[in-house]
């Protein structure tokens, strides 16, 4: 007889017996029958991957949620968290990028460590996605395509009147593009969409000037510094790169007074990294928390955004770009009463360049999602531009919500 207690298994991971099983194998048939009936061609590629692959373009979050470790080989390896980049790496590495468009479609498990509240939540670690990518097209025919797809395929799947939430990052880049804004300015403003559609857009102030692009609060009022944004909360590696660029002689300007070794620090290196008027920021920075609030029916959201758009002094022609993959997904089939656009959607995922969308159920549970990465497909090594765009279901979730109502 032994003693020795038995292994269970990883903490937040689940197993899948044969009843559950059967349904996720009948999901993605069903799936496939839609995917095929419009040119999509199966494709699977390794649970494991470099772990370059994921931090190439993803952005910090999904980074933070990935299982990683280095492989007996030497390697740094992770297990997959989606399946875009995977796909793009495979018609990058195979050749396939001669042979444009390519429509391609996936189901497989997928691997993202929860949040620390996940053993509240009863979330998992791992979830079966399904979904598919359309590369090579850049016209809104391409979105429209994709997202009728996506809603026709959770209607085969048993969710009844599913929903469209839509945003447009494009939208927003083309709106900062012609403002007196440096790259770095830009990346941080589309970077806190999420945050400003939320409310926080004094969270964000403080964050922009930490970073050095807006003036401290001591800087605007000696008296009333905060701890965010006082000298000494910048970050290390600006504080080292004025002390050096002192050294190698620099002077600075005006008397030192009475500051302490961190507030000269502090300055200089604002001094450094600071290309940006303030005035710019803050405006681009309420321009943006007012269209991040707008979340409507899309007949009234273009209304609102060109008006916002317009009362700031901005061209509204950027409200186009959306505009038009609306209408795109409208003459899909699509009604406009399953559509709402919703400027403030943010994605976890730093690629996307253009169209974001969130698939919902009738009930607003949230069951998948995509959008355009025009800028994906070089950033994995490819030596051209290539427009591309896609979506995945959390299959997990969709079964869920199918089980609840039947």
């Amino acid at each position: 007889m032994t003693d020795l207690s038995p292994i269970k298994k990883l903490p937040l991971l689940r197993d899948y017996d044969a009843d559950s099983w059967q349904k996720f194998n009948a999901a993605s048939e069903a799936s496939r029958a839609i995917f095929s009936a419009r040119g999509y061609k199966r494709i699977d590629t390794p649970i494991i991957e470099l772990t370059e692959l994921f931090l190439r373009k993803s952005g910090g979050e999904l980074a933070a949620q990935l299982y990683s470790f280095t492989d007996p080989g030497g390697y740094e390896v992770s297990l997959r968290p989606e399946f875009t980049a995977p796909v793009i790496r495979h018609i990058i590495e195979s050749g396939r990028i001669a042979d444009l468009p390519l429509r391609l479609e996936y189901s497989g498990p997928v691997f993202r460590y929860p949040s620390p509240d996940a053993y509240d939540n009863g979330l998992s670690g791992s979830f079966t996605q399904t979904g598919a990518e359309l590369i090579g097209i850049a016209d809104p025919s391409a979105d429209g395509e994709i997202i009728a797809m996506a809603l026709d395929g959770l209607k085969v799947l048993g969710i009844d009147q599913p929903r469209l939430v839509i945003g447009h990052v494009g939208l927003i880049w083309d709106l900062l593009q012609p403002m007196t804004l440096s790259d770095r300015a830009r990346l941080f403003l589309i970077n806190c969409v999420g945050t400003l559609a939320a409310g926080g857009a004094e969270r964000v102030r403080q964050q922009a000037a930490e970073m050095g692009l807006l003036p401290l609060a001591a800087d605007v009022d000696p008296g009333n510094r905060s701890a965010a944004t006082a000298p000494g909360s910048l970050p290390a590696s600006m504080k080292i790169e004025a002390l050096l660029t002192h050294s190698l002689g620099n002077s600075f300007s005006g008397s030192v007074g009475s500051r302490n070794p961190d507030d000269i620090l502090a300055r200089l290196a604002l001094k450094i990294h600071s290309t940006d008027d303030p005035a710019a920021v803050n405006g681009a920075l309420d321009l943006l928390a007012e269209l991040a609030k707008i979340k409507d029916r899309p007949e009234e959201a273009f209304k609102r955004t060109r008006e916002t758009m317009a009362n700031a002094g901005q061209d509204s022609s950027p409200a186009g770009l959306i505009e038009d993959v609306i209408q795109a997904v409208i003459a899909e089939g699509i009604p406009e009463s399953a559509i709402t656009v919703d400027l403030g959607l943010a994605r976890e995922v730093a690629y996307y360049t253009g169209s974001v969308f969130d698939l919902e159920g009738p009930e607003g549970e949230k069951l998948g999602g995509g959008g355009r990465y025009d800028g994906l497909v070089r950033a994995l090594g490819s030596d051209t531009d290539t427009p591309a765009l896609g979506f995945a279901y959390n299959t997990d979730a969709v079964l869920k919500v199918v089980e609840a109502a039947s």
